[in-house]
């Protein structure tokens, strides 16, 4: 209901002022509006108050102590008005927070479910990463709760400082009215230093950003960064990135501190600015007058010291909100309306351009503004200036920045068709399917589609569920459905494995099923979708070819075309395309040929001649005794870049960015459910670090106990000098004339003390009251710098502890915590000890201070107060040792609580076109809204328990401070008036101090939670193998050969799990192509989690030259290999940085890699060439152009041993061929294992290896396996090659012309 609020609010301003006049934080002020007021006057009520008993009551009460015959009853009067004022005010204050925390509650909750709901209809991310979104969502919101909880204390305090010129005019004269303007002058200079920060927190913003993303990008890509073994390169990039924030952090901090500390000092300046102005110029000044003023100023700076947290919170919203906003006017995802005008189409799209939003992205190494703008050929640029139809209203400089990639698009298809999409890497064929999922700006043209859509994208997209979970995507059960789905797609082998069937829960990123579990997986919840109209993304590239039949038989052909399904089917592998209806070839991002088999055959075009080359090389192969591989022989010209969609909003399982070895896609690694229940452990709220040993760990960082002891003297000589002053100036009025000594003997009366401007001595008295004031300045400041520098060595060390200790955990960490929750750590935890914890330690060790040398002074005037000291303590311990242990509970639940959305937020950044094709938005904005509320919940909670607590903590306190009212009265003619003035002064502030500490108490031991949050990872989290081994280091030049042995390994991927490898027993030859085939689950990706040591060996031995690989580093180990992986990565960046991040090539070097690879056509035709822009996870690249860019970065590498898996799965059988032929020359002199599905990448290989149930089933040549028609492989072949031969096309459904 929030959040439809204010998104109605939003969408008002928008239509009334226009995108670039519209205020979010009007918004945000409109919707707080009864709640600001309300809390407003609450908080006038009780300051009002607390000013009405400083300068009425306390000034007769201290006149009450001068007069020579007492009226008890006259001061009991006093003392109770002064009471009934004192219980309004702690009354009305906690009304006031209740109001404010509850309300910045549900304003924070809004705002962020608003950026959830826009994100949701986003047609594009253009360039924000999810560590930005993350962040936004956050921090961001952070900052609109503190300005619902300060800002009506900052409209409170324009009005009593009218107030408090207008008292001091009553009590001291003109004189009092310029020292309280200087007083309220500091306003402007809070504005001024909320400024500074303002400006130094949007810079710390930024770098902020890029940290996160950065380390989002790390945690999801740690699989390969720990197999390129980068660990201590990327730290030293994050920790580049963290230098710069830490410079922005300590400036900010020094004016932080200083305004912090500014409080007291300022209204001691102000008091001794207009008493010493006062008494030079010869006016009178007596004890009433005196310490009512100085009463009238604590009051005032109750209010004043809510100004700093009032001014900072609205300089740091208005920071955050045009980030929002930002957000908020990127445009949004147009569904397509229009309908078919033919009846039997599902499909119409005529002489229609597309283009992709220019993304907008900046690499690690500098800032660049925006992608490139991508060469095109012919009519691109012209169609880019058109307006387009039904274009929503441009928000962003009043235009869209695009990029165009589909040109003159002319395609029909007909209901209960099946048409085939070919075309080599580039070509658009990924693009077409974004462009009918609405995801692409239609420049001109239309496109029409009828019913509902089920999506598969080329790379699996799987959520943190259940197998079921994920098939059914919210769908109701049905047995009857579902078990089809389950057969066509070939799953019921896989579902008998998994220790618990279907209810097996799956990882995030589907990173414990192997790639083309993920894919059928992803395959059975779009046929079980029943949708209308079908978009098939090359779903067939991650399974072996007799598990592609099957789901192409038994799916396709019947399960969805049987059933009257539309079907647009984009394919690498060209034996699929004989049984199509309809079928298209793309190039160029162009139509380049479209009909139906035949027809193209017998037009004996490019089609035509592909196939004829296909059929080619299947004899020639055959003559070979090798397979008939049926090679698509495409065409390699659309290598240009077509495709280089400059577009993060195809944000569908290309976003998910799996992790690039499937180690987990081994069966036995889910069995882990088996033994230890789910696969996502849940984050324990219980206490794991006391609070002793958190604080503990906290001062080790700052430095140690030397540096904390040396930071309390300061604030403990800072907390002297403002009681100095004031007890100065009691001392001070007790001498009188000069004569007091003698007259104290008789008296304490100050009847007879006189005028002390009469004093002779009144200039020494000037002089030390005046140098209080520089004196204690100066401390003010070197404690800020003091207290800055050491407060930001704390946040640094465990900063770099956490980091260091997350990269060099195991595999294991990574695959059973969620990414969000590890990244909760690095942004929302590392915000609150970076930022938060200082800000309010800094207030709590100052204000702590302050109090106990006000009972301290208090004690010294009225000793026997002590008493009631010692019993309000008892019952203040009492109170906090009950509620304490709950309000640290409640703050843990809300730091574990927000990982969960955390974790949804990405997954749907990262899903992005499954979820709008299967029309899921809504449900992924109810879990949503229910993970929020879930957090939100225990967020008011933390700080409802804190106003209870702090409300009858103030009532004690009051108690106390009526207490020194009733002894002023008793006490009457044995203390001296100006004791007494100046403890009853001071027992008024301790009011507001009390509360104040008690709140910074708990709010300390949230921020604490956090310390303790990341201490946690630091102390109990498990590391890897050392990265390097002294006493085993092996030679520089080593592996020389490349001479790889394994000998009876065993592996297991936990204690209590079953053997994945089951004594494999290897060797690989140098220089040797070892071809490593077998069934899903069989063991094959268990060998290179072996051989990069990601899991660590049960029993056996793997020996690189001789040397076993298990007493070396795994730096000096995984340095000296290399991979090739089925799923690429890419990082934010540019080309050059995702190829040689660390600068060790050339360009020439670069250019050469790119040349094998087939990429140097594409990237030198774009802009900027090698400093082209690439966004995260590489979206704006098609997944075969990641492909071969991840063998480029292989070739650069160099290495003696290369592992591909699977690694040419998404390119074209053209391209793969000629990448095979590649990999034949530029790793000649490596030793190669390949694992593949595709049987013909592996044929010429010197030996095959046919891995069985974690054993090795058959190691021989290819021929030798081969002309034993008997053995494993034999079959497999015979079964490839029968489901490869040639299909009588004249069998083919016919379908009408385009």
């Amino acid at each position: 209901m929030n959040s439809h609020r204010l998104e109605t609010r939003w969408a008002h301003l928008l239509t009334k002022h226009g995108s670039k006049d519209a205020s979010l934080f009007s918004a945000l002020l409109y919707i707080m509006r009864s709640l600001v007021i309300c809390s407003t006057i609450a908080l006038a009520i009780a300051i009002s108050a607390n000013l009405v008993s400083a300068t009425v009551v306390m000034r007769r009460l201290i006149a009450f102590t001068q007069s020579p015959e007492p009226d008890f009853i006259y001061g009991s009067l006093l003392v109770v008005s002064f009471t009934s004022l004192q219980f309004t005010r702690v009354t009305c204050v906690s009304l006031a927070m209740y109001l404010n925390e509850r309300g910045a509650g549900r304003i924070r909750a809004a705002l962020v479910a608003m950026v959830y709901h826009k994100i949701l209809r986003l047609r594009s991310l253009k360039g924000k990463s999810v560590g930005e979104l993350i962040n936004l969502c956050t921090n961001d919101s952070q900052r609109v709760f503190d300005l619902c909880k300060y800002l009506p204390m900052g409209i409170v305090g324009i009005f009593i400082c009218v107030f408090s010129l207008i008292a001091s005019y009553v009590i001291l004269g003109w004189t009092a009215v310029l020292g309280t303007t200087s007083f309220i002058m500091f306003y402007p200079l809070q504005m001024f230093l909320s400024k500074l920060i303002t400006h130094f927190r949007h810079r710390c913003i930024k770098i902020t950003d890029k940290r996160v993303r950065l380390m989002s990008e790390v945690i999801t890509c740690i699989k390969l960064i720990k197999m390129y073994a980068w660990e201590i390169p990327f730290s030293k990039q994050i920790g580049a990135i963290r230098n710069q924030e830490r410079s922005v952090l300590e400036k900010s901090g020094y004016v932080q501190s200083l305004s912090t500390s500014m409080l007291p000092v300022v209204s001691i300046m102000s008091a001794s600015f207009t008493i010493i102005l006062h008494t030079s110029l010869g006016y009178d000044i007596d004890v009433p007058q005196a310490f009512t003023y100085l009463a009238l100023l604590n009051a005032t700076r109750v209010v004043i010291t809510g100004t700093p947290m009032a001014a900072k919170a609205i300089a740091e919203t208005l920071v955050a909100m045009p980030r929002v906003k930002e957000l908020l006017l990127m445009e949004e995802i147009e569904p397509i309306q229009n309908k078919p005008e033919n009846l039997a189409n599902a499909i119409e799209i005529s002489n229609a351009t597309f283009a992709w939003d220019k993304e907008r992205t900046s690499s690690p190494e500098s800032s660049i503004a925006s992608l490139q703008q991508q060469q095109q050929q012919g009519e691109g640029k012209d169609n880019q200036q058109q307006q387009k139809k039904g274009e929503m209203e441009k928000f962003l400089d009043g235009s869209s920045s695009v990029v165009t990639c589909l040109f003159d698009m002319n395609l029909v298809v007909k209901k209960g068709s099946l048409v085939g999409i070919c075309g080599s890497v580039g070509s658009g064929k990924s693009s077409l399917m974004s462009a009918l999922l609405g995801r692409m700006v239609r420049m001109n043209g239309t496109i029409a589609l009828e019913g509902s859509i089920a999506y598969v994208s080329q790379q699996a997209c799987i959520f943190n569920a259940t197998v079921k979970e994920n098939i059914l995507f919210g769908d109701d059960y049905d047995e009857e459905r579902y078990a089809k789905a389950i057969d066509a797609c070939s799953l019921q082998e896989d579902l008998d494995i998994l220790a618990q069937g279907d209810e097996t829960e799956i990882g995030e990123r589907g990173i414990n099923l192997s790639g083309g579990q993920k894919q059928r997986v992803s395959m059975a919840r779009a046929l079980y979708s029943n949708a209308d109209v079908y978009l098939l993304d090359d779903p067939l590239s991650a399974v072996d070819t007799h598990v592609g039949q099957h789901i192409f038989r038994h799916c396709i052909k019947d399960a969805l075309q049987g059933n009257g399904k539309s079907v647009v089917f984009v394919t690498h592998q060209l034996q699929y395309l004989t049984d199509c209806d309809y079928v298209v070839l793309m190039r160029d991002g162009r139509i380049a040929e479209e009909g139906k088999h035949n027809d193209l055959m017998t037009k004996d075009g490019e089609y035509a001649n592909l196939i004829r080359t296909f059929h080619m090389d299947e004899s020639e192969d055959n003559n070979d005794t090798l397979l008939d591989t049926s090679i698509n022989h495409e065409s390699m010209t659309s290598l240009d870049g077509a495709s280089h969609r400059s577009l993060t909003s195809s944000m569908d399982e290309n976003d998910l960015r799996p992790d690039l070895l499937s180690s987990l896609s081994d069966i036995s690694m889910v069995e882990e459910r088996k033994h230890k229940g789910g696969l996502i452990k849940d984050e324990s709220v219980e206490a794991r670090v006391n609070r002793f040993r958190t604080a503990l760990s906290y001062i080790r960082a700052c430095g140690g106990f030397i540096v904390a002891f040396f930071m309390l003297f300061l604030f403990v000589l800072f907390a002297f000098g403002t009681i100095f002053s004031n007890w100065w100036l009691s001392y001070w009025f007790q001498q009188g004339d000069g004569g007091a000594s003698l007259l104290l003997s008789n008296s304490t009366s100050s009847a007879g003390l006189g005028r002390i401007l009469d004093n002779p001595d009144l200039w020494l008295y000037q002089i030390i009251y005046v140098c209080s004031v520089p004196a204690l300045i100066l401390i003010t400041l070197f404690k800020s710098v003091v207290f800055t520098k050491t407060t930001l060595r704390a946040t640094t060390h465990l900063h770099d502890e956490v980091f260091n200790k997350v990269v060099s955990c195991p595999m294991s960490f990574f695959e059973y915590t969620p990414s969000g929750r590890i990244l909760n750590r690095f942004s929302k935890d590392m915000d609150e000890v970076d930022a938060r914890l200082p800000f309010h330690l800094d207030s709590w060790i100052q204000n702590m201070l302050r109090m106990l040398f006000i009972i301290g002074l208090i004690a010294v005037v009225f000793p026997w107060i002590l008493i009631a000291v010692v019993l309000l303590v008892s019952l203040f311990v009492i109170l906090i040792a009950l509620f304490n242990s709950t309000i640290t509970h409640i703050k843990r639940v809300d730091n574990i609580s927000r990982s969960p959305w955390f974790a949804h937020l990405m997954t749907t950044v990262q899903s992005f076109s499954t979820v709008h094709a299967f029309g899921k938005s809504d449900e992924f904005m109810r879990k949503f809204h229910r993970l929020l509320d879930e957090n939100t919940v225990p967020k008011v909670m933390f700080f409802m328990a804190n106003g209870w607590l702090g409300f009858r903590l103030d009532v004690l306190t009051m108690l106390l401070t009526v207490t020194v009212a009733l002894c002023v009265v008793f006490s009457h003619g044995h203390i001296p008036p100006a004791l007494a003035g100046l403890a009853l002064s001071y027992a008024t502030s301790l009011l507001g101090i009390f509360q104040f500490i008690v709140r910074l108490t708990t709010i300390l031991d949230g921020h604490f939670t956090s310390v303790e949050r990341i201490v946690d990872y630091i102390k109990n989290l498990t590391s890897e193998a050392p990265t390097k081994i002294k006493d085993y280091e092996p030679p520089a030049d080593w592996p020389k050969q490349g001479h790889v042995k394994f000998e009876k390994l065993k592996m297991r991927y936990r204690d209590n799990l079953p053997l994945v490898l089951r004594g494999i027993s290897f060797e690989a030859k140098p220089k040797e192509k070892i071809g490593i085939v077998g069934r899903t689950g069989s063991g094959k990706s268990s060998l290179g989690v072996s051989l990069f040591r990601l899991v660590e060996k049960g029993e056996g031995e793997i020996k690189i030259d001789d040397i076993d690989i298990s007493v070396i580093g795994l730096y000096d180990l995984r340095s000296k290999l290399a991979i090739i992986p089925q799923d690429p990565a890419l990082f934010i960046g540019t080309i050059r940085y995702n190829l040689d991040p660390f600068m060790k090539y050339s360009d020439e070097e670069i250019w050469n890699a790119l040349e094998k690879s087939y990429m140097k056509d594409m990237v030198s035709k774009l802009d900027n060439q090698l400093e082209a822009p690439v966004v995260e996870n590489g979206d704006n690249f098609s997944v075969g152009e990641r492909q071969l860019l991840c063998m480029a970065r292989a070739i650069l590498r160099k290495s003696k041993i290369l592992m591909l898996d699977e690694a040419t799965a998404a390119i074209d059988t053209e391209t793969d061929s000629l990448v095979q032929s590649t990999i034949r020359e530029a790793f000649s002199d490596c030793t190669l294992l390949t694992i593949a599905h595709r049987l013909q990448t592996v044929l010429d290989s010197d030996k095959i290896m046919v891995i069985d149930n974690g054993k090795v089933a058959e190691f021989d040549t290819p021929s030798n396996l081969l002309a034993d028609s008997s053995s494993l492989f034999s079959i497999m072949v015979a079964n490839m090659t029968r489901n490869k031969e040639p299909k009588d096309t004249g069998d083919t459904a016919s379908q009408e012309g385009n």
